[in-house]
């Protein structure tokens, strides 16, 4: 059990204009709007090769800013939307505060990427990054009311971005 216990992750790279923390009077852009360069540390510069044959990417990466854990969340902060476990969102105040995004690949460098999508702060340490395949395609994904309501409220911010979806 030791060994599980101690785990250890060493980031690849970090994310260099990603999206910038909400301040007071400031509205967060949609990441959508946003074009990130991640950069990656030299010594894994090599394992970036054949990546740009992919038009997009899965980056995991770590929400490095703020320190709370929630076990219980109300999305969004919105009295309209139900209390729920972290586990049913994609909060930040989680145990492990691990960041997953699926991004559009734009460019490939020696030793960065430019992406498009990407919802990590800069600054936030990258941990891995994978191609994004056939294998991970779900069509029609079962999500839950809350869910689907915020979804169709912000439609037309997708639509502005251009954004293609699979989903409903």
């Amino acid at each position: 059990m030791d060994s599980i216990a101690n785990i250890k992750v060493r980031p690849i790279g970090i994310v260099e204009n990603g999206l910038s923390p909400r301040g007071p009077g400031r509205a967060r852009k949609s990441r959508y709007h946003v074009t990130s360069r991640i950069k990656i540390y030299g010594n894994y510069a090599a394992g970036l090769a054949g990546l740009d044959g992919y038009s997009h990417i899965i980056v995991i990466w770590r929400m490095h800013e703020g320190n709370a854990i929630k076990l219980r969340v109300t999305p969004w902060g919105r009295a309209d939307m139900p209390d729920v476990g972290i586990f049913a969102t994609r909060f930040p105040a989680r145990p492990n505060r691990i960041g997953i995004s699926l991004v559009q690949l734009i460019k490939v460098s020696r030793n960065s990427l430019t992406v498009r999508g990407l919802d990590a702060w800069s600054g936030s340490p990258v941990l891995d990054i994978k191609p994004y395949d056939y294998y991970d395609i779900v069509k029609s994904p079962r999500v839950p009311d809350w869910f689907r309501k915020c979804w169709e409220e912000h439609s037309e911010k997708r639509e502005a971005a251009n954004v293609k979806w699979l989903g409903p």
